[in-house]
């Protein structure tokens, strides 16, 4: 079995040769704070340090602005972390469309299996628009076979499970075959590009522990971090503030419950009515004042002011 230094070493090479067939076009790394897009960031920045043919590389973070707090902040802190580096961009991105103005003040129910609003207005758009601007570029994806059968399939049917894919829509994958293990043992082993230890991200997820909750144990290396307010997911198994667990429950509840539903003339349920708006507006103030971190608007004050007008406090 290869040790985790031989499969960096390898990917490392992967990059550098990549880097040879797309010789003059722009990279773009979609980074999310999280185990495996640091693991890829780190490894595609190490094969730029080896010579690689990387003229420009965009790290793209797509702030929802209610991700998992702790993670948000890290990965910010890592974003600043790359300003220094000859050839690499940090992007922030933010959405035009924010959940708590998508539910608040257009009435959208919390998301669900049937309706993810949240997933094209938080991250696609913005990072399709930004892409826009690059013309033809090569996405390197910190995406592994053994996230999931879902990865797995996706993979397969883009890349044929090849690590480089080439055509009119370029994309190095460096860690596809690594188990989770790998990562952790890379993270364990490794420094980050400002000289900076791995050791946040390895407490984060408990450096493969386990995980007490009401779903059970789990793997926390298993356990995908991302917005604290997802209703999409059957299983929340982040670990999370109370207040966070309180409100994603809370406005499950409201979008659920007809009294605060507007009915649609065939009968069916449609947008929140004025009294589900007011209490998903009262649930988010209870954040804002509670645990203010967990909202990552720029203008948290004009949140707050905003949800008072709904609310009528």
């Amino acid at each position: 079995m290869p040790r985790p230094e031989d499969k960096a070493e390898e990917a490392v090479e992967l990059i550098v040769r990549a880097s040879e067939l797309f010789d003059g076009l722009p990279w773009e790394l979609g980074f999310s704070g999280g185990k495996d897009s640091t693991v890829a960031l780190s490894l595609t920045l190490e094969a730029m340090r080896r010579g690689a043919r990387i003229r420009r590389l965009y790290v793209v973070y797509a702030d929802t602005l209610v991700e998992h707090p702790d993670l948000r902040r890290s990965a910010l802190e890592a974003l600043e972390g790359l300003r220094s580096i000859p050839g690499v961009v940090p992007v922030r991105l933010t959405p035009r469309e924010d959940f708590v103005t998508m539910m608040v003040e257009r009435g959208y129910p919390a998301p669900g299996p049937r309706f993810r609003w949240c997933v094209d207005r938080l991250k696609v758009r913005p990072v399709r628009e930004f892409m826009r601007g690059l013309g033809r570029f090569v996405q390197v994806s910190g995406v592994r076979l053994a996230e999931s059968a879902e990865r797995r399939r996706n993979a397969a049917r883009y890349s044929g499970l090849r690590k480089v894919v080439e055509g009119p829509a370029p994309m190095v994958m460096p860690i596809l075959d690594w188990t989770a293990e790998d990562v952790f043992g890379y993270l364990r082993t490794h420094r980050r590009w400002d000289g900076r230890d791995f050791g946040y991200l390895l407490r984060l997820y408990g450096a493969g522990g386990v995980v007490e909750g009401a779903c059970g144990r789990a793997l926390l290396s298993d356990v995908r971090f991302g917005c604290w307010v997802c209703t999409v997911v059957r299983e929340d198994r982040m670990p999370s503030h109370p207040i966070l667990r309180w409100a994603r429950q809370r406005i499950l509840e409201v979008s659920r419950d007809p009294r605060y539903r507007e009915r649609r003339p065939d009968g069916s349920l449609g947008r929140l009515n004025e009294e589900g708006r007011k209490e998903v507006a009262r649930v988010f103030l209870e954040v804002a004042e509670r645990y203010p971190e967990a909202l990552g608007y720029d203008d948290l004050e004009g949140l707050k002011r905003r949800l008072r007008s709904v609310v009528g406090a």
